[in-house]
């Protein structure tokens, strides 16, 4: 127990933390820790490296500290468990931490005295604990049951728990006892779980907290996912690999239900990996960074510890959308060696290079799916069949729901006016450009008045579509009403359309006829077509995806996005880089051989994935497809 008698100490601190409002006031409290505890920086850093984990120098202490932003939690973590807080104190400054980075703090005055047994509410809360520990209701009850829960779900999963439940329970807030505790981490007893202000659920789960916590369309996947780690961790022998996403919705999310696809191909793979006797197994978490993916650094930290501790994270896939968010995590992940396979990045320079928004390089990234410019050539030589198309224009959203740069629609549109994609004679003829905000629903009357806009002289005949399929259907719907209807007009796009419903009015109506052009990530009808010399690769995944597994059986229909396969193929690829790693030694690999492998997969080293065979070129870590992607056509323009 720390001595709250030393100057400035545990005391002070410990009542100054509940009033905090914001990150100014908590460095400036947590500057003193160290002298409080009687400690100086050298000590700190001498004591850091002493217990392992991250490294604590005296500079970059006296560094972060005075930088103007947040220290990151893993430092939080670090310098209070080196000076030797007690458990409770250290769950009080997290927490203060998480308020903080949610927008909630202050956390209010202290409470005199703690939690009853009894404090636990009776129906809810406690259906809920007794619920995830697999039992009845029963003695013993309140706080005495939730540390017995505690203890059974330890027991029996790897997870790195942030700080130990019965000491972050009991510094709860005795406003219903327990219910802050459940209430702020989705009501659950995993502290890397977090309700967001948005009331979404964010953070790493392994399934084993309720198989609806990120939705009810993830439920099978969950399931799923949940009894194969149960049997892969019981059997030992296994590492982790994450999935890290966007993975609830809301009425900004840009995913529609396509991360339900994206994780049910991830699963395949898993169960694809245990299936036979090679070391090591693979265990797979979900980490959902929100439906805007505005908690990534909570979540990312997380991964991080994981990484570090006896989780034996060595890989995350998935990486989210071509936004901000997305490469800010990336780039945090790569400085941690962590290796990262992106399955739906498409963006140009959303890669090891780091381009895309001219930051930093991203070593340890490669991605799966074929990118923006690789989709917009293979459109550009189907236009080039059809002459009778001239004039050209341009529609984009630049930015995403929340004003930030959507780097997807961006690259799109750079790529359509780049002078190598060879445009520029149909934006010359057509001579027209749009933007369309998506913000506070004012996309509807801005895509209608474009869409009038689009019957002047000379007529359009071709639209380079640089926004997302989310309000794809909304533009087909204002083509289907505009003036000139009868104007045969084509949409040209990126892959993100084959989500669009093509049943709409606006794509079957002979009388305004509307036809969209895109090249999908993988599409079912390409890949099991004869002419594929992959398909038995498709047809196999197909095959495993619509069987049973768990007693949970998926959706075919769920493979028309091709985000499944894209998941997919991008755990396989993690999972072939892992067993390259271990080779025939029984320890798993580290993080940066792992990372070493993923560049190896050129020349006869290959990805057999259900998208086809592809190889991973070692300077950018883009795919390279043995084939080129080939460009769908759907509406009732076009021969």
């Amino acid at each position: 127990m720390t001595d709250p008698t030393l100057p400035g100490g545990a005391a002070v601190w410990r009542e100054q933390l509940y009033t905090i409002g914001d990150q100014r006031e908590f460095r400036g409290l947590l500057s003193g820790v160290p002298n409080s505890m009687g400690l100086s920086l050298d000590q700190v850093a001498s004591e850091a490296a002493r217990m392992g984990g991250l490294a604590l120098p005296k500079a970059t202490v006296a560094a972060t500290l005075s930088r103007d932003k947040l220290p990151r939690l893993d430092f939080v973590q670090q310098l209070v468990r080196v000076c030797k807080v007690d458990d409770a104190d250290q769950a009080l400054w997290l927490r203060v931490w998480q308020a903080l980075a949610d927008g909630v703090a202050p956390i209010g005055p202290p409470e005199d005295a703690r939690p009853s047994e009894d404090s636990v509410p009776e129906q809810t809360d406690r259906s809920r604990i007794d619920e995830d520990a697999d039992s009845e209701v029963g003695e013993p009850r309140g706080w005495a049951r939730l540390l017995e829960v505690v203890n059974e779900r330890l027991s029996r999963t790897p997870r790195r728990w942030l700080v130990t439940l019965t000491a972050a329970a009991l510094v709860a807030p005795a406003v219903g006892g327990g219910v802050w505790w459940y209430s702020a981490h989705c009501g659950t007893t995993n502290p890397a779980l977090r309700t967001v202000p948005a009331g979404e659920c964010s953070g790493v789960t392994d399934g084993s907290d309720g198989h609806g916590i990120f939705g009810p369309g993830l439920q099978k996947a969950l399931a799923a996912i949940d009894a194969e780690n149960r049997a892969v961790v019981e059997e030992g022998g296994y590492v982790t690999v994450a999935l890290m996403a966007p993975l609830t919705k809301s009425d900004k999310s840009l995913t529609s239900d396509r991360a339900v696809h994206q994780v049910e191909g991830a699963y395949v793979a898993q169960h694809e990996a245990n299936k036979d006797k090679a070391y090591p197994k693979i265990r797979l978490v979900l980490a959902n960074m929100g439906s805007n993916e505005s908690n990534w650094p909570a979540v990312v930290e997380e991964l991080k510890a994981m990484a570090r501790g006896d989780d034996r994270l060595v890989a995350v896939t998935g990486m989210g959308l071509s936004q901000q968010e997305s490469i800010d995590a990336a780039r945090s992940l790569s400085q941690a060696d962590i290796p990262m396979v992106g399955d739906v990045i498409t963006a140009d320079g959303f890669d090891k290079s780091g381009a895309i928004d001219r930051g930093a390089e991203i070593p340890g990234l490669v991605r799966v799916a074929p990118n923006v410019s690789t989709q917009i050539k293979a459109l550009t030589q189907e236009l080039a069949k059809h002459a009778e198309m001239k004039a050209g224009a341009v529609v984009s959203a630049p930015e995403t729901p929340d004003g930030n740069p959507d780097f997807y629609t961006q690259s799109m549109e750079a790529a359509f006016r780049s002078p190598q994609m060879g445009l520029q004679p149909y934006l010359e003829t057509g001579g027209l450009s749009f933007k369309f905000t998506v913000q506070q629903g004012a996309e509807e009357s801005s895509l209608g008045t474009i869409a009038n806009n689009l019957c002047g002289t000379p007529k359009t005949d071709v639209v380079f579509y640089a926004g997302r399929a989310t309000y794809l259907e909304l533009f087909i719907a204002k083509l289907h009403e505009r003036p000139c209807r009868t104007h045969p007009i084509t949409v040209v796009t990126g892959s993100d359309a084959a989500t669009v419903n093509f049943k709409i009015d606006g794509l079957n109506d002979p009388g305004a006829p509307v036809s969209v052009l895109y090249v999908p990530l993988a599409d079912p009808h390409q890949l099991a077509d004869s002419a594929n010399p992959d398909q038995t690769l498709y047809k196999n995944f197909a095959t495993e995806f619509t069987t049973a597994h768990h007693g949970q059986e998926f959706d075919e229909a769920h493979l028309a996005s091709g985000w499944a396969v894209m998941a997919h193929d991008a755990l396989l690829t993690a999972r072939l880089a892992i067993r390259n790693a271990t080779g025939r030694s029984q320890t798993p690999p580290t993080v940066r051989a792992v990372a070493d492998q993923l560049y190896l997969f050129d020349s006869l080293n290959v990805v057999t994935g259900a998208g086809g065979v592809f190889r991973i070129d070692p300077q950018s870590g883009n795919r390279k497809g043995s084939h080129d992607p080939k460009v769908v056509r759907r509406g009732t323009h076009l021969p």
